[in-house]
């Protein structure tokens, strides 16, 4: 109770804050006093606008050489401007609040009112025809700006009759202008991608990137370009260790593990691939991912408060767009790394219509082998198998039935495939695997995603937007598994897991003004969990025991939201939003709340950017920690019911952004979250030691959890220089995660598994001619650990003593800090009209075995400490063609 009580009154705080900044806006109401005679206009107008406290917009050749003559006392800034602007055939408009604009005099419609119009378009690639979401469109002579949607698409309203000079900017490209005359016609502006062939490392110029924002603290958005040229293990290409360059991400482990962020776990991250959710985006027992870099035009990341039209998690949102594939001319991408071969295939189809397809798979299993044929030396022979092999294929295809409505459908599917039959007696001696045995087992494992989405965009009109979804995302977990521990004991078993998620959204963009973007929304799905074990134990040739169980639950969800990106004026962006989420046959209902402020301080140097919100979870994925029937597949999701609260967040963030210098970019910020209803394991050490255990029913996989709280706080620090040849980028985190549960008799807080104090991160890279060399430091806090405090011996004198280690506090200790230093070498060069690149990746070049893991056993000495270590130094390589 008293942690919900300093939750409220930290929003309330950051709620005053909000209100404070608002107030300190210009006060409305003084009195202007004009009186002035053949007096030059310029003067005159910047004399109303000092007193006025607004922003007065004109052309200095519209007020050369010309006097005015007013006299005005009163507190109407439009009647004062019209006294001051009638002698010279003029007139002023209002653009949005407290900002004018000075136009010739036009003459009025029939209903009285000054003719506007509206500048719309799409912004898109000039070498391919993509779309370009999240680019910037900036108006200098207005000081105005807006961001297009996911379909490319802007359109600033009610603007004064004229020509404009438009500014385009998008990460990863160079910014266009130009001169935009008056047209009731949607224009198209193209942009050119920055070359990344060597040469040096080009900045594009940030003039209408830093013009306006998008009101979404801790929003991470970076260029594809720039991630794919980011070195990752085991040597290509993937977007999640990417993003591990980035302050506050990590992974849970040193290779393998789910995404952290900013201490969250990671079932708390919300994955979405063209509107679909994805339930397990990982590959290789957490190796790699599923997104592959090269497939897709946008990426967001959404750390902390994030926009009302997410929902279902609360930690972060990672939304990727696939590309729609090249309307101008076809191309392919190949790539081969020590672990996997990919390609990327583009092409129009139409003069409207283009698709993109992808494909990959690992060949580890093509090398060595998936069976084996074995004999030893009595003659006996045996069938052993090593196989395993990870897979992706991905496809969308699009098509433009003019520029008012285009339709995109989009494909996914991919999974891992383990087949083991070894010997039961495994030793670190390799040879001895593949030898005929009696006592062995066998493991068949596969994890698989799929997704289909189809979304229909459609331009109702100049300012309403329309955009429907509709998606199939489903995830499947098998493991069958047969044991041979002894001659007469066999224990066969199968388990099979299934989440089927189909859903609609729709949603709906009214672009009312240059002040306001509003959006609104609507979606509905249903979720379907079923899992199913069936095992057969054999004891003895006369004891058998069969367990046959099943389980399935299946929950809706509806929820709708309404937002607005409101523009108060040049310096000044507030971005208000709420959601209500229904969920479950109960239909509980829960109202999600942000807020979001863009505050510019210097249009060239300074801006801060602020946010406060709830986001509620209505899953859970656990694990059974008992059984050895099923031992690999054992997390699955878990819905919210009567039973069991859903996870409610709330969250807050603050943060500047700087760049004082050209090439040049600083951000920081700080954090908090709070969490309640989490679910924590009841006994941490609960090891695996019954063949059934209680059993796969919800209730029975509750019983070894208990309802918990967590909290996290923290500061992020980046540096990103880009300057010549060099690019440079530093990052520093500190922070907390904690957590605590009332049933395990905690009154305090303790670290959480993923608590990591402090990290620091670098990049250095820089261009030779066609070389690009790298070198990626890492350095961070090690994980919690719990240290037992001493061991008791528990026995009868007669018969053996059994010692146990005592362990009262939870993760009191820690791993030694994690140091890795990497570096990588990369040409580039054309070959038969092919662009190549060719990278060595030397891993862990510093040869520190870092630990990962600490296991403390009891023994007659004392306590003895096992440590597992990192990996050694590893030379990885990867090659690239594309046409």
């Amino acid at each position: 109770m008293s942690e919900g009580k300093s939750v409220f009154w930290g929003v309330r705080r950051l709620s005053v804050i909000f209100l404070f900044l608002l107030l300190s806006l210009p006060a409305v109401g003084q009195t202007i006093r004009v009186e002035v005679e053949e007096t030059p206009l310029r003067d005159a107008l910047l004399s109303v606008r000092d007193q006025a406290g607004v922003d007065i917009v004109f052309s200095e050749a519209l007020v050369l050489d010309r006097n005015t003559t007013c006299t005005y006392e009163g507190s109407s800034v439009e009647d004062a401007l019209a006294c001051v602007l009638r002698p010279a055939t003029l007139e002023a408009q209002r653009v949005r609040r407290r900002q004018y604009v000075v136009v010739r005099a036009s003459v009025a419609d029939g209903a009285g009112t000054a003719r506007r119009w509206t500048l719309r378009g799409f912004v898109i690639d000039r070498e391919t025809g993509e779309a370009l979401p999240g680019a910037h469109i900036y108006l200098s002579e207005l000081r105005i700006g807006a961001v297009t949607n996911n379909a490319g698409y802007f359109a600033l309203s009610s603007l004064p009759p004229g020509d404009y000079a438009v500014q385009a900017s998008f990460l990863g490209y160079t910014t266009g202008e130009r001169r935009i005359a008056e047209t009731p016609l949607p224009v198209i502006v193209p942009l050119v991608p920055v070359a990344l062939e060597g040469g040096g490392i080009v900045v594009e110029d940030e003039r209408a990137d830093y013009a306006v924002g998008a009101a979404s603290p801790g929003l991470l958005r970076e260029s594809v370009r720039r991630l794919e040229r980011l070195p990752s293990f085991p040597g290509e290409s993937d977007l999640f260790q990417a993003l591990q360059r980035f302050p506050g991400i990590r992974k849970a482990g040193e290779l393998h593990g789910g995404m952290l962020i900013r201490g969250a776990s990671p079932d708390q991250n919300l994955y979405m691939l063209d509107g679909a959710p994805v339930y397990h985006p990982w590959h290789a027992f957490s190796l790699i991912s599923i997104f592959q870099t090269e497939t897709f035009k946008d990426i967001k990341l959404y750390r902390g408060s994030f926009p009302v039209e997410y929902g279902g998690r609360i930690s972060s949102v990672l939304d990727a767009q696939m590309k729609d594939g090249s309307q101008q001319e076809p191309g392919v991408f190949m790539a081969v790394s020590p672990l996997s071969g990919r390609m990327v295939i583009e092409s129009p189809v139409t003069a409207n219509s283009s698709f993109m397809a992808a494909a990959r798979r690992s060949y580890l299993d093509k090398i060595i082998g998936r069976e084996h044929p074995v004999e030893n030396a009595d003659g006996r022979r045996d069938t052993l198998r090593t196989g395993y092999h990870f897979y992706d294929a991905s496809a969308k295809y699009t098509h433009r039935f003019g520029s008012a409505d285009r339709l995109s459908i989009s494909y996914y599917r991919g999974g891992d495939e383990l087949d083991l039959r070894l010997p039961f007696d495994l030793s670190l001696d390799f040879s001895s695997w593949l030898r005929p045995a009696d006592l062995f087992f066998e493991v068949a494992q596969e994890w698989r995603n799929q997704l289909v989405s189809a979304r229909y965009q459609h331009l109702f009109s100049e300012r309403l937007f329309a955009t429907g979804t509709a998606y199939l995302s489903t995830y499947r977990a098998r493991e069958s598994t047969l044991l041979r521990p002894t001659i007469s004991a066999v224990m066969q078993s199968d388990y099979r897991v299934d989440l089927r998620d189909a859903g609609m959204k729709l949603d709906i963009e009214y672009f009312q003004s240059v002040s306001h973007r509003i959006k609104v929304g609507l979606q509905a799905g249903v979720r379907d969990f079923s899992s199913s074990l069936d095992a057969v134990i054999r004891r003895s040739a006369g004891t058998v025991d069969r367990h046959a169980q099943e389980n399935e639950a299946a929950e809706p969800e509806l929820a709708v939201y309404a937002q607005d990106v409101w523009q108060l004026n040049e310096r000044w962006i507030i971005h208000p939003g709420v959601r209500l989420n229904v969920f479950g046959a109960e239909f509980r209902t829960d109202v999600s709340p942000s807020l979001a402020l863009e505050h510019v301080m210097d249009p060239r140097r300074l801006r801060l950017r602020a946010g406060v919100g709830r986001t509620m979870q209505y899953l859970h994925r656990l694990r059974d920690r008992y059984a050895f029937t099923y031992d690999l597949v054992t997390s699955r999701w878990i819905p919210a019911s009567e039973d069991i609260a859903p996870s409610s967040g709330y969250q807050g963030s603050m943060g500047l952004e700087s760049r004082p210098l050209r090439g040049l970019t600083l951000h920081g910020d700080m954090y908090w979250r709070y969490v309640t209803d989490v679910l924590l394991p009841e006994d941490e050490f609960r090891n695996k030691n019954e063949l059934v255990g209680p059993g796969i029913d919800v209730g029975e996989l509750l019983g070894q959890y208990v309802r918990g709280e967590a909290r996290a706080y923290g500061v992020e620090l980046s540096a990103v220089a880009d300057r010549g040849p060099w690019s440079v980028r530093l990052n520093y985190a500190g922070g907390r995660s904690l957590t605590r549960s009332e049933a395990l008799g905690e009154t305090s807080f303790r670290p959480s598994r993923y608590d990591v104090p402090r990290s620091f991160g670098a990049l250095v890279a820089r261009e030779i001619g066609k070389w690009r060399v790298t070198s990626i430091l890492e350095a961070r806090s090690g994980y919690p650990t719990t240290v037992p405090v001493a061991q008791y011996a528990i026995g009868d004198p007669l018969d053996e003593t059994t010692r146990y280690l005592y362990r009262p506090f939870l993760n009191n200790g820690r791993l030694p800090p994690y140091f890795r230093m990497d570096i990588a070498a990369e040409r580039s060069f054309r070959v038969l009209g092919a662009f190549w690149l060719a990278r060595l990746h030397l891993y862990n070049v510093t040869n520190r075995r870092n630990v990962t893991a600490r296991q403390y056993l009891p023994s007659e000495q004392g306590m003895e400490v096992q440590n597992r270590r990192g990996l050694p130094i590893l030379p990885l390589f990867e090659i690239r063609m594309q046409l």
